[in-house]
């Protein structure tokens, strides 16, 4: 009897591991799995390429980012930033940025990465290439951080990744 009661725990603990793994734990390791794959396939890059790219130091980036007017997406010990960035204007990514308010920094990451109807199916980036106006991106900005309660120094209920 206290054998198979001993194996009845045993295999309700293996459950209750297979359910953590599967569960938090497996959705955590698949976000962090996600995030890589970023800086693989060149959405993401190093602040120092950005900094590069803007005539800056890595270490005023994180000004920057304090300030709203960027933001990076950690990824293991580093911090990226969107690759989008690197041909843009500073301002115009800062006022962009600003508009998202207090987002996570994945959501943001969305926002520059998805194509949006607003804006003739481009992105934020190909949009403002193509000579949409700033003005008209920073309201769409504004608006996809409402929609997510972030705007107007609302703290967002989602982790920043």
């Amino acid at each position: 009897v206290r054998a198979r009661e001993a194996h009845a725990d045993s295999a309700a603990a293996d459950n209750l591991h297979a359910q953590a793994t599967g569960g938090l734990a497996g959705a955590t390791a698949r976000g962090e799995a996600a995030r890589v794959q970023w800086v693989k396939d060149g959405l993401v890059v190093p602040g120092e390429q950005l900094a590069q790219a803007w005539g800056l130091t890595r270490q005023a980036l994180a000004p920057a980012a304090d300030r709203g007017e960027v933001f990076a997406v950690k990824i293991g010990n580093r911090l990226y930033y969107p690759q989008a960035f690197l041909g843009m204007d500073r301002e115009a990514v800062a006022a962009v940025c600003r508009a998202l308010g207090h987002l996570g920094a994945s959501e943001k990451l969305m926002f520059w990465l998805r194509d949006h109807g607003a804006l003739a199916g481009k992105s934020v980036a190909a949009a403002l290439e193509a000579g949409t106006g700033l003005a008209k991106v920073e309201r769409l900005a504004a608006a996809w951080a409402r929609e997510r309660g972030a705007a107007h120094g609302a703290r967002s209920s989602a982790t920043a990744a």
